[in-house]
């Protein structure tokens, strides 16, 4: 009975976070309650709010799911990693990933610009998301480093700024690519970008 009733749970969770996510991309999340996502599923705001406790932890748990769910579709590890073409494979199949996934992309979308959240609340959801997004640039950084030590990258290339520099292409391109303001292919454009710097940057180290 109590295992019944910890599914039930977990399903009402889920079920709340489809109507949240539904709600969101409707009205935006500033103007989205926790009435209209109980409605939407025949809840009551207070079984809502037994699950969360404001609108930016439900924000927080939706995009853990929506990364993690992402994270497990692509068919690479970003922690074996061992040269820069393991590098650039790893980001062309998370880009191309992206571009086969529409409903990843909305996703993408609502989070990259939304421009109503306040400080407050983004400051919030992303100080819960932490570990999702350190895990990503500690995880550059360690294999930098690592192929530096190999030798394949110049000694004097300080690798916190490759890792930055890496990041703030990526992070670019994405929101470039989501927001349709280019006719483009995320994987064409990104690496691209991605091989321009690494050529750039064994070039000025001779």
């Amino acid at each position: 009975m109590a295992r019944r009733t910890k599914e039930e749970a977990e399903q009402t969770k889920q079920d709340i976070l489809a109507s949240a996510q539904s709600l969101f991309y409707e009205k935006g999340f500033a103007r989205s309650t926790f009435d209209e996502v109980a409605k939407r599923i025949n809840l009551t705001k207070g079984a809502v709010y037994w699950h969360f406790r404001n609108k930016a932890d439900l924000l927080a748990e939706l995009m853990r799911q929506k990364f993690i769910e992402h994270k497990e579709k692509i068919s690479s590890d970003g922690s074996k990693m061992n040269s820069l073409s393991d590098i650039r494979e790893h980001f062309k199949l998370v880009a191309q990933s992206i571009e086969n996934d529409a409903d990843f992309c909305r996703f993408l979308f609502f989070v990259i610009f939304q421009m109503e959240w306040s400080e407050s609340v983004a400051n919030r959801v992303f100080d819960q998301l932490t570990d999702i997004t350190e895990y990503t640039w500690k995880t550059l950084k360690e294999r930098l480093t690592f192929i530096q030590k190999s030798g394949e990258i110049p000694s004097n290339i300080n690798v916190e700024d490759l890792t930055i520099l890496i990041s703030c292409l990526w992070r670019g391109t994405v929101d470039s690519y989501i927001s349709k303001r280019y006719p483009m292919s995320l994987s064409v454009v990104f690496l691209q970008g991605f091989d321009m710097l690494i050529n750039s940057l064994k070039l000025e180290s001779k």
